[in-house]
């Protein structure tokens, strides 16, 4: 079944390969698009330039008569109080909210004890909210159904954000020297990128050197960042630190050119994508916020840099591919829980949800040319002049090749739950020694069969040459995602550990 898929995509896959002959070498990627370096200003670099010389004076006006004082966004400070009455209020707790404030001021013990069942439960949920704050993040709370939500969880989640937005306060005098500060980044992007007042020098591969670096990186790593953290499967530091290291290694692949790790490289594009897709999941499925305000600023965060950076060096914004991926992965997952989600909370109709994404995912990017016309309407934007025969192509290569990892990434979302339990039953202490040889043998055989796993993976498509392995890539990349984040937190230690 999966030669026979295989052979499919191969088919799909050399009608894109064959528009573009010198992919992964080509000069458009690897080289610079300004091999020689730029002296005229572009209309778009002298309005750029003009807006931030006006940016500058204000800020220098602002500085020697220290005038300008009043908040732009002014936000009232709540106290921890107010926060979780805020928080019972949101959960359609008043009544129990009030009742616990009353009962938190006068103390009574004899009072509690006459309390209801359903405000017992409220007040364990509420003392465990401070204590369960600290150890768990935005997106680190996942339940096994919606129904089955805790208010602890929720009471934890809108408290986060909450303490979050009382804690920013943003004056005219920190917009405007925060605008100067990103004028000089420009600034430098433009005269490396554009103006070139640098010399380039040529880039040499050694394999020694760079193996060398990887090792000294990773040794450093573990001899002196680690840090005790939350007992949480994929928490907040774990996935930072899994991101870290790969940037470090996207930087050392385009600096020292080491196209033999190419195929590796293609993995770690597809982790992003595979987080794209858990952690979006994770937020909408949790948080139930499909506000236009919240789409807005994940639009913000994923392209405000990009754009001005593209704007200042005259690049087209294809050229940032990544950003382009991340922003169409996050809308397609911001789609599939906004329509109809009000599905979302049950299992039958989410697994029509997922089918009908998995449909229409493979409709666009495994039909040759499909996505071409689907995406013709934004060639404005995703066009890219690399001398092919249609400006949609890099897009359509680029997107296609990962495919796949943003659905498994909200199919391990939607079943985190579940693995979660699994490993909270490995992880506990029984009473019969029995049972921990069972829970033992577990954990071994997993850890075996990851190891197998990974070693037929890295025999079987690793080995490939760059253009072969691009064809098995979008059906192969999930397997060492797969193993990573179960080796990663198979045990207690290791998730503790970042």
């Amino acid at each position: 079944m999966c030669k026979a898929i295989f052979l499919w995509r191969e088919k799909v896959m050399t009608i894109n390969i064959t528009m573009q002959p010198s992919f992964g070498n080509s000069a458009h990627l690897e080289g610079d698009k300004h091999s020689i370096g730029q002296h005229q200003f572009t209309q778009t670099q002298l309005i750029l330039l003009i807006a931030y010389l006006i940016i500058a004076i204000v800020w220098l006006f602002n500085s020697l008569t220290f005038l300008t004082q009043v908040d732009i966004f002014p936000r009232k400070k709540n106290s921890s109080t107010d926060i979780l009455k805020s928080c019972l209020v949101e959960c359609n707790l008043t009544s129990e909210a009030q009742e616990y404030n009353s009962d938190k001021d006068k103390g009574d013990t004899e009072q509690q004890e006459d309390l209801s069942p359903k405000n017992e439960v409220l007040n364990l949920h509420t003392n465990n909210v401070s204590e369960d704050f600290k150890e768990r993040k935005s997106l680190d709370i996942h339940d096994s159904e919606c129904n089955n939500k805790t208010v602890s969880s929720h009471l934890t989640a809108v408290k986060h954000k909450r303490t979050q937005e009382a804690a920013v306060v943003v004056t005219s005098s920190k917009f405007i020297s925060s605008l100067v500060m990103f004028g000089i980044i420009m600034i430098y992007f433009y005269l490396c990128d554009y103006a070139k007042i640098f010399p380039q020098g040529e880039r040499v591969y050694s394999r020694d050197t760079f193996l060398f670096l990887v090792f000294i990186f990773f040794l450093v790593g573990c001899a002196f960042s680690i840090k005790p953290n939350p007992d949480i499967i994929l928490n907040r530091d774990q996935t930072e630190e899994w991101k870290g290291w790969m940037q470090v290694m996207f930087v050392w692949y385009h600096y020292f050119m080491a196209k033999e790790w190419y195929n590796w490289i293609r993995v770690y594009i597809a982790c992003y994508v595979w987080m794209t897709g858990f952690g979006n999941f994770s937020f909408f499925w949790i948080r139930n916020d499909f506000s236009a305000w919240r789409l807005l600023k994940m639009l913000f965060r994923l392209n405000f840099l990009v754009i001005f950076v593209a704007l200042t060096t005259a690049n087209e914004y294809m050229l940032y591919y990544i950003c382009a991926m991340h922003t169409y992965w996050f809308i397609s997952v911001y789609l599939f829980m906004r329509c109809f989600h009000s599905w979302n909370c049950n299992p039958v109709l989410m697994t029509i949800k997922f089918i009908a994404y998995a449909v229409f995912n493979a409709i666009i990017f495994d039909i040759p040319g499909m996505s071409y016309i689907v995406f013709r309407p934004f060639s404005s934007i995703l066009g890219f002049n690399d001398n092919s025969t249609n400006i949609l192509h890099e897009w359509s290569f680029r997107a296609g090749l990962d495919h796949w990892a943003c659905f498994v990434g909200m199919l391990c979302a939607y079943n985190y739950p579940h693995f979660e339990a699994f490993m909270k039953y490995i992880d506990s202490k029984s009473v019969q020694k029995k049972e921990d040889l069972t829970k033992t043998t577990l954990r071994v055989a997993i850890i075996i069969g990851c190891l197998l796993l990974m070693t037929w993976w890295y025999t079987t498509f690793m080995w490939k040459d760059k253009i072969a392995y691009n064809i098995t890539h979008p059906y192969s990349s999930m397997i060492p995602i797969m193993v990573f984040v179960v080796a990663r937190n198979i045990h207690p230690v290791d998730r503790k550990s970042v």
